[in-house]
């Protein structure tokens, strides 16, 4: 793992180089504001190769990703030996769904179908591990884990008519 050189900017802020195994570096400056800047150099050049300024809230964002929080990579080899029984399923939840307003904790899904909602996504919000008490709305997709058969019980116990293939 490369070593994060972190410097003070008087009246500025901090600043923060890692230099990559490519060679190339990257410098962050964190202003007082909150605002960062990101520079890209790249070997042997000190005139940054890219450029990019973002609010506090955007780097924030840009960070949680990639933190892995919105995406996890697997390695191969154990992506396919956690997935040969497991099924992931997005599922659309229309105004008339029978789980609409209703939460998590008293619809009792893992009981009665086995599988799991993992993730609610509602327009740009990502709920990862939703709490027992969430309730659903309509419009939501939720991700649902289990092996073939609890998917197709949870499909046909809660009467589920959109299924997102696409989306994925």
């Amino acid at each position: 793992m490369s070593e994060i050189k972190e410097s003070e900017l008087p009246g500025i802020g901090k600043k923060f180089t890692l230099e990559l195994d490519s060679g190339d570096k990257l410098v962050v400056v964190i202003h007082s504001s909150g605002e960062r800047e990101v520079f890209k150099f790249t070997r042997d050049n000190d005139e940054p190769a890219s450029v990019t300024t973002l609010a506090d809230e955007e780097a924030r964002q840009i960070g949680a990703i990639l933190s892995g929080t919105y995406f996890q990579p697997v390695v191969e080899e154990e992506q396919k030996l956690a997935m040969k029984n497991a099924t992931m399923e997005w599922i659309k939840i229309m105004p008339d769904s029978m789980l609409v307003n209703k939460k998590i904790e008293d619809l009792d899904i893992r009981r009665r179908t086995g599988v799991s909602i993992t993730t609610i996504i509602r327009g740009e919000t990502v709920m990862p591990n939703p709490n027992p008490g969430e309730s659903i709305k309509p419009q939501d997709t939720l991700i649902v884990v289990g092996n073939n058969e609890q998917v197709k019980k949870f499909i046909s116990t809660f009467e589920i008519k959109h299924r997102l293939e696409n989306d994925r």
